[in-house]
This record gives structure tokens, C-alpha cells and sequence, in this order.
């Protein structure tokens, strides 16, 4: 696309409209998310932060202590610790932890028969049990979401679908087509947008004091706190232009209508005099 082609574009003031909007609905909830999340970290915290890391290192210090002594005593079998954090996506190294998590005391895999197992596709998507997260706290000190990772992929197709929508309607705008198609797409984003945000706040956002207690970054660290500010500003971007194009789209064919009646009388007028 050379210059040309994006000069009717920043003439169009719809264009423009369409374009400023999405962006302000997109980066709006972010700096919102950001600036509160920074307010609680620079107030609570980063204190919280720095007890966490100096416990941890006294406590790496001591299991090293502990594993040198076993292994001057001639114990192979020294304990060490096997966490390590796992992208969402890393489905063999969540495997392992989990391997590691739920290993008994006795060196078995083998579950309670009263305790319930949880399906493997919960695990797959993101899952963790309250024994696995019990087990990561136990060895990061921090109490951590098990969704987490999964909220943080929604995000990002979030992200993609508003971008993706962006640069569509800008190009049905820039080139004078038939934005029918844009607004049953800014209806399908609207639905969406409405079915994520009550998600989240039903079942993803947390509002128990336990689960802040160790965080660092407070209630608005929550992935889920970022999705509903998103959610809810891209609901109300796709109703107030759906609402303005369908307007839009009323006059211009009232207005249309009217053309053609002036056009059929000048018409009738001039074969008339002839």
C-alpha cells in the first residue's frame, strides 16, 4: 500500500473516528489496570516482594546445606527441590510439576480413594489442583491463580480479534463500501465482549483477602480485572458505532430516496416542455 492509498484514509473523518476510538478502547483499560496495580505494588508490594525473596534465599541456602550434608553422609537419594515455573502452554513441564506435586510421602503416584480426580483436560487447559497449589506456594511462598496463564492467551486473543477489527472497518470506511457486514461484526463483538465480562466477574476475578495476602500487586493484579475493563470497552465501542452506523445508514438512504424523486421530476419537467 503506497501513499495514495492511505491518503483517503486520513482524510476521512469516520476513518479517523473508527480508528482513535478502537485504540482509546484498547489501551484505555490497560493504563487504567497498570496505573492501580503500580499504586498497590509501590505501596505494599514491593515491601511484600523483598521479605518473599530474602525468605526464599535464606531458605535455597538451607536446602543446600541440607543436600551437601546428605551427600557427605553418603545419601544418594538427597532431597532436592524440583519446582520451576511453566509458561501455560508448556504442557511437558506442567506435567512434571504436577508428577512432582502429587508424589506421596510413600514414592507412589497413587490417589486417596476418597479424594476425586480431576480430569487430564482440566490439567491441559491451565487447571491446578488446591494440593498443586498448595505445593507451589509451599515453594515460590507466593499463593498463585491457576488461571493465570490461560487469562493471559484470552488477553492476547482479545487483542488480536480488536485489531483484527480495527483494520477491517478502517478499510470498509476508507472505501466507501457497505458497512452491513462491520455491523453484525461489532454485534458478534458486543456479544462476545458481554459473555467474557460476566466470566469473569462470576468466576474468574477473586475477591477473597487470602488470595491478596501475599500479593504484591493486589486486587487489580488479577488477569481477570484487565479482561473486564477490555471487555467492557469494546462492548461499548461496538454499541455506540453499530448504533451511529445503522443511523447513518437510515439517512443515507432517506436522503437517497429523496435524490431520486428530484431526479424523476426534473425529468418529467424537462421531456415535458419538449
Amino acid at each position: 500500500m503506497n501513499c495514495k492509498d492511505i491518503l483517503p484514509y486520513l482524510k476521512d473523518p469516520w476513518a479517523i473516528s473508527w480508528v482513535v476510538s478502537g485504540l482509546l478502547a484498547i489501551f484505555i483499560p490497560l493504563i487504567t489496570w497498570s496505573v492501580n496495580k503500580s499504586k498497590y505494588y509501590n505501596a505494599y508490594g514491593y515491601a511484600q516482594e523483598a521479605e518473599d525473596y530474602y525468605e526464599q534465599q535464606q531458605q535455597y541456602y538451607e536446602q543446600q546445606q541440607q543436600y551437601y550434608e546428605q551427600q557427605q553422609n553418603g545419601d544418594d537419594y538427597a532431597e532436592v527441590s524440583y519446582y520451576k515455573d511453566c509458561s501455560w502452554f508448556n504442557w511437558s513441564c506442567r506435567k512434571k510439576q504436577w508428577e512432582y506435586a502429587t508424589y506421596d510421602e510413600n514414592g507412589g503416584n497413587d490417589n486417596d480413594e476418597d479424594e476425586e480426580v480431576l480430569p487430564g483436560w482440566f490439567y491441559f487447559l491451565g487447571g491446578e489442583s488446591e494440593e498443586m497449589q498448595r505445593w507451589k506456594e509451599d515453594n515460590t511462598g507466593v499463593r498463585t491463580s491457576s488461571s493465570e496463564g490461560g487469562l493471559k492467551f484470552v488477553y492476547a486473543l482479545t487483542l488480536i480479534l480488536a485489531f483484527t477489527l480495527l483494520g477491517y472497518g478502517a478499510f470498509v470506511i476508507g472505501k466507501k463500501q457497505s458497512v452491513t457486514n462491520l455491523i453484525v461484526l461489532l454485534g458478534l463483538t458486543a456479544t462476545i465482549g458481554l459473555m467474557n465480562l460476566i466470566m469473569n466477574v462470576g468466576g474468574v476475578i477473586s475477591a477473597d483477602e487470602k488470595d491478596f495476602e501475599d500479593s504484591y500487586d493486589g486486587w487489580y493484579g488479577q488477569m481477570g480485572v484487565l479482561l473486564v475493563y477490555t471487555n467492557f470497552w469494546m462492548i461499548l465501542f461496538s454499541l455506540v458505532f453499530g448504533g451511529v452506523f445503522l443511523v447513518k445508514a437510515h439517512f443515507d438512504k432517506k436522503n437517497e430516496g429523496k435524490g431520486n424523486k428530484i431526479e424523476e421530476t426534473e425529468a418529467g419537467v424537462y421531456y415535458g416542455d419538449v
